[in-house]
Order: structure tokens, then C-alpha cells, then sequence
């Protein structure tokens, strides 16, 4: 019986030293394995896990629009006072992205259009959509831009066409969805008459998103992830280019990155992942800020560096939004008028976050708080889904002094926001439950099938060493005991 017990013991102790070694060569096997698997389901492939979200998306995306109502228009038109605001909001819209006319090419790139629907939600906004703000006059001041540096001549005919319509004042009141989705604009209808003589088509209507809703901005192509994983979702063309022609330099010109709702698989708190904003007419990049979590979820937060929109001085990759070249906005703003047919616009973070203090200063009610206006992008770091998210951006206009028109001539420079939006997601409880049933736990179980079998094979041995040990002991002992027992007897004899 002892010499089984003792064959058993070293049997044990031999495989819990196996089991051992196998659990550790397991733990870099296992998570190549691991590796490779999320890889291949967060490749653009029909019936892939990232497919079925990255179609039809499953999380609600809301758009919020805050906007600048101005309070005191008499005291800056008769006494040039500092413009005062409110903010109102937010008026919210859903926004339904759906993919179209997706193609697989040949080259494992795939081609799409994105077609963009928004649907107000009254139970999410403050009022509703006829809700009106006293703001700029947009088109009257775009005019005078537009004509600043012609000849003389033609800035008296500019007055001229002003002061025949009812609208030429400064301010303006409009509604949310007139600022928005478009309105018809006086001074546009007068233009439009005139060169209705001549047969050349004009539109009179303008609004910030003015026949965007339920129309895509072009053919998309990505990386479907087929070759690499640290190219997956990478935009390679925008409208058959694959950069833009906006910007002064290579560099700002860029199509750099994702669209922002989806990075590469595997992310790294080192990386500063870009994406392209076709809206804003720029890529942007982002940087590790913290670990956070959501529905119980672990994820890492993006942030946009603070220098995101900062002067050249600050941050000389953004040398090449100076436009024209060499003419750069005030830290913390870039000028998008050439992508928005000449519009004096510039694009900054809510409130002038991070922006010049002249710049905040400039308009009374403006308050920038980075726990309220910084945009974030929270990443599943394995398979690089976005599951929450709040992308904020501040339309801004430059109200430039101008000698040549009444209205303007005694302005004091200031760029004024008319509003800004929030970008948001958030992964729904049921997607949660999804991910962590289907992709969470398998992997957590996977991964700690080597840790298992190293404790169960530590366990093993160490028992089975005791067993040994005292098998050992015991055998000394009674081996020992005999010869005793024998010289007591000759002695007695």
C-alpha cells in the first residue's frame, strides 16, 4: 500500500509541475489566440461583431444645440457696448446615421454614403423647435465681408441693395429651426431677383445645416481592417480625395484617422488617436486623459489637447489653418470661412474654452468650465469601440469694423458665438449586456484558464510534495525503529 500511495505522489507531483508549465506557456498563446479573434470580429466583414454596429448603429446619437441670445442690441448698435448673451438650451435633435450603398472592394476597402436624418425631441429640449433668439445677421455681415477689400463702387452698390430691404439691421430674430434648417432671407430674395434677369439660378434660403438633413456629405472609403488592425476604420478617401484642398499646408490638409465613432482594435493610453470631422472641414486628434468605465464596462476617456485650436506659437500644426496664409485667428479658434464659401465663421470649443482670454472677454455671459465644455471619446481599449462620447464644438462670427457701411462702422471688433452643439452616445443597457455576454466574459474566462491551471498545479504539488515528504518521514522512522527492537531482545536474552 505505501509503495502505491508513493507512486501516486510522484504522479502528481510530475503533472501539477506539467500543469504548471502548460499554464505558462499558455498565457502568451492564449492571448495571441484572444488577439487574433478580436481582430478578425472587428474587421468590416459581414456577420463580424463591429459590422452590425458600425451599419446600423444600435446606440441613440443626440445632437444638442445651445444657443446666444443677445440681450442688449440697442446698446451696442447706439452706445457700441460689449455684446451681452444668454444661453438657451438645449434643443435637441436624434440623429439616425445609416450606412448606403456599402461595397466590398476587391482591394479590402470599403466604400459607403452615410445618410444623416435628425428628428427633434421635444421630451429632451428646453422648448421647441419655434422657440426664437435674437442673433447676428448672418447674411448682412457675410455681405460686407465679402466685399471688404472690392472697390469703392461696389460697396456703395452692397449699401445700396442693404437699405432696400427691411432686414438690414445688425440683429436678427429667428427661430431654432429657421437658424438651423434654413430660412428665406430678404436680402438673398433681392439678390435672387436680380440675377433672375440674367437666368442665373440663386438660392435665397441659408441655415447653418440648410438641406443637410437626410442627405449624405459624399462617398466615404475605409480600411475594412482586413490587412492590418492598426489601419482598421482608417478613412483612405472623402469624396475620391484623399486629402482636402481648404488649408495652407499638407499637414492641416490631412484626412487623418476614423470618423470618430470607431478606432483600431488594441488601443494604447500612449496613442493619440486622429479622426475627421467632414462638418468642421479638419482632422482632429485626441489624447489619453483617464481610465472610466460605464454600465460596468472598462474604458479609456480621449480628450482633445488643450492646444487642439491653438496659434501656430503654440502649437505649429496648425500653421496651415491660418487663411489666408500667414493671417491666423486669436489661440483657441480656426477660420473655416474657406470651407463655407467665404462666411467669416471660426470654429472653437463651447464658451471659448482654452481660447485667449480677449476672445472670452469680448462677449458678456460667456463662462468657459472644462468639466462642462470639454468634448471626450470613451474607448473599449480590445476592440476600439466608442461606447460613450461627447463631441462639443461653438460656431463662432467675426463682427469685423467696417467704415463703408453704417451698421458696422463704429463696431467693436469681437467674435461672437451663435452657438454651439454636443455630439453625444452612450452604449444602451441591452448593447452593455450584449458586449459583456458575447465578448467580456468569454475573454475573462479565457484569459484566466492559465492562471487557474498554474494555482491548480502550484496546489497539486505542493500537496503532493507533502504526501512525499511525510511518506519519507514515516519510512525513515520504521526503519530505524527496527534495529531497536532487535538489541533490546539480545539483551534480555
Amino acid at each position: 500500500m505505501g509503495k502505491k500511495t508513493w507512486r501516486c505522489s510522484i504522479v502528481c507531483v510530475c503533472l501539477g509541475i506539467f500543469t504548471v508549465i502548460s499554464g505558462l506557456v499558455m498565457i502568451p498563446l492564449l492571448t495571441i489566440y484572444i488577439n487574433h479573434m478580436i481582430a478578425k470580429e472587428v474587421t468590416l466583414e459581414e456577420g463580424t461583431f463591429v459590422y452590425k454596429a458600425w451599419v446600423d448603429p444600435p446606440f441613440p446619437i443626440y445632437f444638442e444645440f445651445f444657443f446666444f441670445d443677445i440681450l442688449n442690441p440697442e446698446e451696442v448698435t447706439t452706445m457700441n457696448q460689449k455684446m451681452a448673451v444668454r444661453q438657451r438650451g438645449p434643443y435637441t435633435y436624434r440623429l439616425l446615421s445609416n450606412k448606403k450603398n456599402v461595397t466590398f472592394n476587391p482591394n479590402d476597402t470599403v466604400s459607403y454614403r452615410q445618410v444623416d436624418t435628425y428628428i427633434f425631441d421635444r421630451e429632451r429640449s428646453v422648448g421647441p423647435e419655434s422657440d426664437t433668439f435674437l442673433t447676428l445677421n448672418v447674411i448682412l455681415l457675410t455681405m460686407f465681408n465679402t466685399v471688404r477689400y472690392e472697390y469703392e463702387f461696389i460697396k456703395i452698390m452692397t449699401e445700396l441693395l442693404a437699405d432696400s430691404v427691411d432686414d438690414n439691421k445688425l440683429f436678427v430674430r429667428l427661430s431654432v429651426r429657421e437658424i438651423l434648417w434654413g430660412y428665406e432671407d430678404t436680402i438673398l430674395v433681392k439678390v435672387k431677383e436680380e440675377l433672375k434677369i440674367l437666368g442665373i439660378p440663386f438660392d435665397d434660403h441659408f441655415g447653418f445645416f440648410y438641406q443637410l438633413n437626410g442627405t449624405d456629405d459624399g462617398l466615404w472609403t475605409i480600411d475594412s481592417g482586413k490587412r492590418s488592425s492598426s489601419t482598421n476604420f482608417n478613412i483612405l478617401s472623402w469624396n475620391g480625395n484623399n486629402m482636402l484642398d481648404y488649408w495652407t499646408t499638407d499637414q492641416s490638409n490631412m484626412i487623418n484617422g476614423t470618423d470618430g465613432n470607431l478606432f483600431h482594435p488594441f488601443v494604447k493610453k500612449s496613442d493619440q488617436p486622429p479622426f475627421f470631422f467632414s462638418q468642421l472641414c479638419r482632422s482632429m486628434s485626441v489624447v489619453f486623459q483617464k481610465e472610466t468605465s460605464t454600465h460596468g464596462i472598462d474604458l479609456y476617456r480621449f480628450v482633445h489637447p488643450r492646444n487642439i485650436f491653438g496659434s501656430p506659437d503654440q502649437n505649429p500644426g496648425n500653421e496651415g489653418f491660418c487663411t489666408p496664409s500667414g493671417t491666423c485667428t486669436p489661440s483657441g479658434l480656426y477660420n473655416i470661412s474657406v470651407c463655407r464659401k467665404g462666411s467669416p465663421f471660426s470654429i472653437s470649443m463651447p464658451h471659448f474654452l482654452y481660447a485667449d482670454q480677449s476672445v472670452i472677454d469680448g462677449v458678456e455671459g460667456i463662462k468657459p468650465v472644462e468639466s462642462l465644455h470639454e468634448s471626450y471619446i470613451d474607448v473599449m481599449q480590445d476592440i476600439g469601440c466608442v461606447l460613450k462620447t461627447e463631441r462639443k464644438y461653438q460656431i463662432n462670427m467675426l463682427v469685423r469694423q467696417n467704415p463703408s457701411f453704417e451698421i458696422v462702422k463704429d463696431i467693436t471688433e469681437v467674435y461672437f458665438p451663435i452657438f454651439w452643439f454636443n455630439e453625444s452616445t452612450v452604449v444602451t443597457d441591452d448593447w452593455a449586456k450584449f458586449i459583456k455576454s458575447s465578448y467580456i466574459t468569454p475573454v475573462g474566462i479565457a484569459s484566466d484558464v492559465p492562471y487557474i491551471s498554474i494555482g491548480a498545479g502550484v496546489l497539486v504539488t505542493f500537496i503532493s510534495s507533502i504526501a512525499i515528504y511525510r511518506q519519507r518521514r514515516k519510512s525513515k522512522v520504521k526503519k530505524f525503529a527496527t534495529p531497536s527492537e532487535n538489541t533490546s531482545l539480545l539483551t534480555n536474552n
